[in-house]
């Protein structure tokens, strides 16, 4: 039976599966099911503790959001962890609208933010800036991050 398998050993930092040598939370976009709104003010739980996803659509009272459209990474540094920030995540609304939902941390404020080796990340088309990426794909966790 060992012949069928080959197990191997790759530590946080090698360069075997990108792996980021510094622990931290993933948080991700939140699926648009898990959008609450209440008087033109969306939120959703964050996966880190103290942290809520928060949007506001002026005159938005009657709207729910209905489909998630792209998030943006901005980067500071691009080594092979992608350091940087999440700028926002975009939905459409059942009005047609776009909402911008930004992660606020609160005081559990935490600076390093990095995407590791993504294949969800791709360079912007919307910007012609290599340090802005974006994310469209769908399913959950898609756009996930890493922060410390």
């Amino acid at each position: 039976c060992s012949q069928l398998f080959t197990f191997s050993h790759a530590a946080p930092g090698s360069n075997y599966f990108n792996i980021p040598d510094w622990s931290g939370d993933q948080e991700s976009c939140p699926l648009p099911r898990d959008i609450k709104a209440r008087t033109g003010v969306f939120t959703a739980p964050a996966k880190n503790e103290g942290a809520e996803w928060v949007g506001v659509l002026v005159d938005g009272v009657m709207e729910a959001v209905t489909n998630f459209e792209k998030s943006y990474f901005v980067l500071t540094h691009q080594g092979v962890d992608k350091v940087g920030f999440i700028n926002n995540c975009i939905y459409v609304t059942s009005g047609g609208r776009y909402l911008n939902m930004h992660l606020d941390l609160g005081s559990n404020y935490k600076q390093v933010m990095w995407i590791g080796n993504s294949l969800s990340w791709k360079e912007s088309r919307d910007f012609s800036s290599s340090t802005i990426l974006e994310c469209t794909d769908t399913y959950r966790d898609a756009c996930s991050f890493y922060l410390r």
